[in-house]
């Protein structure tokens, strides 16, 4: 071995021995715990801005008649896959901090899961209906899954207004 291995060993070593002990502390839920909670609402707002994104990209193709031949399919598929991540991205009780959440997601939890259940429902239809090749159909099962999407954001997220974003 290159003698420039053993210089830079120990360094490695114990940068190795940081990481580990660190990812370990926090997957125990040792950790500390804000820091936990941000990471897991920046998954959510993650998971929620890939949703926001492919509605986005989907609503332009629609109303500005954009030919990108499979890519209505695609973005409806997405929004599908994506659909499923939901519940389990707010399993984690955090509302406190740089969040949209409001609290009741947690004390209204099985309302929540129906909401989503609602919206991984009109999801599904969607992607169904941009699978079918018919434009026609893709417009009122977006109109669907826009309105469950509304629904939910009415009943579990913040109004703009009292945005994190605006403070």
């Amino acid at each position: 071995m290159s003698s420039r291995f053993f210089r830079f060993a120990p360094f490695l070593i114990a940068i190795g021995l940081l990481v580990g002990s660190s990812s370990a502390a926090l997957a125990d839920g040792h950790g500390d715990h804000s820091e936990k909670d941000a990471a897991h609402t920046k998954y959510r707002q993650s998971v929620m801005g890939a949703i926001g994104s492919h509605m986005g990209s989907l609503g332009g193709i629609m109303k500005n008649g954009l030919v990108l031949p499979g890519h209505v399919e695609a973005h409806a598929g997405l929004l599908a896959e994506n659909a499923k991540l939901v519940a389990a991205a707010f399993k984690h009780q955090s509302s406190k901090g740089a969040t949209d959440a409001k609290p009741n997601i947690w004390t209204d939890w099985s309302g929540f899961e129906e909401d989503i259940a609602d919206f991984e429902k009109a999801a599904r239809d969607l992607e169904a209906a941009a699978a079918s090749g018919d434009r026609k159909a893709v417009g009122p099962a977006m109109k669907a899954l826009g309105k469950s999407c509304g629904g939910c954001h009415e009943s579990y997220r913040k109004p703009k207004e009292e945005s994190y974003k605006n403070k």
